[in-house]
């Protein structure tokens, strides 16, 4: 696989994470899996109000906040620690037969922009034969959504290629629309060599970051 992004090695000798690379990189089953939501709100007043796609946006700021956390733009190639400079994001899309194929979005930095193309993209996979659309290669997410029934966690598929290792697998779960605001459950797995819990911590705050400045466009 080819990548789209100028990435730069990380020296594992002498990393701050090194005694923790060292320990998980051979794991046979190497990522954790936590389960937790966010807060939509904002983020689903400003698509009602203004016709745009929720799961689009939820999207968006999934992508945004990725490229702002650095954990989630490293990745293990062979041996080396990689470090990339942007990612772009591969979802499962579901076709017109209902099966899925796996679709490249390329990040965009304006909402609507990435609304705009990801739609022209999504419609003309549903009626591909090919099981992936796109851009395929280490610099992406791999993003997945549930959006039929109520989820509380998921278990993602992982693969042993060197090329896919360390590529965070994130899965959405069915909207959950409380009296006072939007809930949007998510699945995040990550390669424990690369990152530990605080890691996904400063993730979700940059994520709700994104959302939540949303607030200022809905007044």
């Amino acid at each position: 696989m080819t990548s789209k992004y100028n990435k730069q090695v990380i020296p594992v000798e002498g990393w701050a994470r090194e005694a923790q690379f060292r320990f998980f990189r051979d794991f046979t089953q190497p990522f954790f899996n936590v389960h937790t939501q966010v807060d939509l709100t904002p983020l689903y007043v400003y698509c009602k109000q203004n016709q745009v796609s929720v799961f689009l946006a939820y999207l968006y700021v999934t992508l945004e906040a990725a490229r702002a956390t650095e954990s989630f733009r490293l990745r293990l190639e062979g041996d080396q620690v990689v470090l990339y400079e942007g990612v772009d994001l591969s979802t499962t899309i579901l076709k017109e037969n209902q099966t899925i194929s796996f679709v490249s979005l390329p990040y965009q930095d304006n909402l609507l922009d990435f609304c705009t193309q990801s739609r022209e993209i999504i419609n003309q996979a549903k009626g591909s034969k090919d099981l992936f659309i796109g851009h395929q290669g280490p610099d992406l997410l791999h993003l997945t959504t549930l959006p039929w029934f109520k989820s509380y966690g998921m278990e993602h598929a992982t693969s042993v290629h060197p090329q896919e290792a360390g590529v965070p697998k994130i899965a959405f779960g069915q909207l959950d629309l409380q009296p006072d605001r939007v809930v949007l459950p998510l699945s995040i797995a990550l390669h424990h060599a690369l990152a530990d819990g605080y890691h996904l911590h400063l993730f979700l705050q940059q994520m709700q970051g994104f959302i939540s400045a949303f607030s200022f466009l809905n007044e």
